[in-house]
C-alpha cells in the first residue's frame, strides 16, 4: 500500500518524538476517514519530509496528487521517489479537485469544489477575493514553531551547505522580525554574531526582551540609514515575505559592497534589480538547498494544522473568505507536541 511505504520511511528516518502530532493525526484520520473519496491537490513544498504531511491525508482516505507547476519548491529526488511508489503528480492541475493545499498562492486561480488551505503569509493575499473559503495556516500560533524555531535552524544549516559559517565577528543586517525574522535573528545572535534589524517603527518593541537580549534597530522607511547599515554589514538576510522589497525600496549599490546576500523567505525579496548569482542559492530561500529545508520536528505541527484545516473546510460548507485557525483546534495539536515532541522545551522560547 502507498500508505505503508511512507509510514515505513518515516519510522526509519525519524524518532517518534520528531513527529508526534502527525502520528496522532494519522491514527485519528484512519479511524474516522474524513477524506474518503476526496481529491486533494498537494502543493506545499515537496521535499522528503513532506511525506509526513501526506501520511494523515492518505490515512483519512484522500486521493492525493502532487502539483509540479513552476514555483512550487521541490526536491526532484523526492518527486522521483514518491512517484515510483504510486503517488500521482501533475504539471497541469485543473478544477477537478475538491481541496487544494497551497503555498504562496500559486493555485489561487483554480476552482476547487470545497476550498483551499494556504501555508504562507505571503500567499494568503491571493485568496482575498476567492469564491471558496481559504484556511489560513499561517494565521495562528502554530506557524511560529516553523518560523521562529525551524527556519532559523534551516538558515544555519543552509549556509553550512554552501560552506558559510556563522559566528562572532560577523555583522548581520536582517530585514523583517516577524514569525520568520525573529527566529532567524535569535539563531544568529546566539552564535555570537552582531545582528541589526530593519523593521517598521510600530514593530520596534518586538526587538526588546528576546531570549538572546535586545536587537539594534533601523527604521525601514529611513532609506539613508538602511543604506549605511547595508554598507557596513558583512551579511544581509531578508525575511519580510515581501517580493522585491530590497530593489524596490533601496539603492542597490549599497548592497554590492562585498556583503554576502541571503534570502530566507518564500519569495524573491531582492527583486529583478539583482541577478540570481548575486544572492546565495540563486535568490531562493537558502534552506531550500537542503534535503530537509526545515527539520520535521519544527514543521510537523504546521503540517498537521494545514491538514486539520482541510478537514475543517469539509465540515463547514457555508464558510467563506479567509478562515483563521480556531484556538481549540490549535490547542489540541499544541498539547500533543508539548507532551510528546522533542522540541517541547524549546516552545517556551516563543511563548507556546
Amino acid at each position: 500500500m502507498k500508505y505503508d511505504f511512507i509510514a515505513q520511511y518515516l519510522v526509519e528516518k525519524y524518532t517518534a518524538a520528531d513527529y508526534p502530532v502527525i502520528r496522532a493525526q494519522a491514527a485519528d484520520f484512519a479511524r474516522r476517514r474524513p477524506f474518503a473519496g476526496v481529491r486533494i491537490l498537494e502543493a506545499t513544498p515537496l521535499f522528503f519530509n513532506t511525506s509526513a504531511k501526506i501520511l494523515p491525508l492518505m490515512a483519512g482516505g484522500a486521493e492525493i496528487t502532487l502539483s509540479l507547476i513552476p514555483g512550487v519548491p521541490r526536491d526532484e529526488r523526492f518527486i522521483q521517489w514518491i512517484s515510483s511508489n504510486g503517488i500521482a503528480t501533475t504539471c497541469t492541475p485543473d478544477d477537478s479537485f475538491d481541496l487544494i493545499s497551497d503555498c504562496i498562492g500559486l493555485h489561487s486561480k483554480l476552482h476547487p469544489h470545497i476550498g483551499y488551505a494556504e501555508l504562507t503569509h505571503s500567499g494568503i493575499s491571493h485568496y482575498e477575493h476567492c469564491t471558496k473559503p481559504c484556511f489560513n495556516s499561517d494565521g495562528g500560533r502554530i506557524k511560529r514553531i516553523e518560523g521562529a524555531l525551524g527556519t532559523g535552524d534551516g538558515l544555519i544549516r543552509g549556509l553550512k551547505h554552501f560552506g558559510l559559517d556563522v559566528g562572532p565577528g560577523q555583522r548581520w543586517l536582517l530585514f523583517g522580525f516577524g514569525k520568520i525574522g525573529s527566529g532567524v535573528g535569535i539563531r544568529l545572535k546566539a552564535t555570537g554574531a552582531t545582528v541589526t534589524v530593519v523593521e517598521a517603527s510600530a514593530n520596534r518593541k518586538l526587538l526588546h526582551g528576546t531570549p538572546v537580549g535586545d536587537f539594534d534597530w533601523v527604521d525601514m522607511t529611513d532609506v539613508r540609514s538602511v543604506s549605511r547599515a547595508a554598507q557596513t554589514a558583512t551579511h544581509i538576510v531578508t525575511a519580510t515575505s515581501v517580493p522585491g522589497v530590497i530593489g524596490r525600496n533601496y539603492p542597490v549599490d549599497a548592497f554590492r559592497t562585498g556583503q554576502i546576500l541571503i534570502n530566507i523567505g518564500a519569495e524573491d525579496e531582492y527583486g529583478p534589480e539583482f541577478q540570481s548569482d548575486e544572492v546565495v542559492n540563486g535568490k531562493v530561500a537558502v534552506n531550500f538547498a537542503l534535503e530537509e529545508p526545515t527539520h520535521l520536528r519544527y514543521i510537523e505541527t504546521t503540517f498537521a494544522l494545514q491538514n486539520a484545516g482541510l478537514e475543517w473546510l469539509i465540515g463547514h460548507p457555508d464558510a467563506h473568505g479567509i478562515v483563521t485557525p480556531p484556538d481549540t483546534l490549535e490547542e489540541q495539536l499544541l498539547d500533543i507536541v508539548r507532551k510528546e515532541g522533542s522540541i517541547g522545551p524549546e516552545l517556551k522560547l516563543i511563548g507556546l
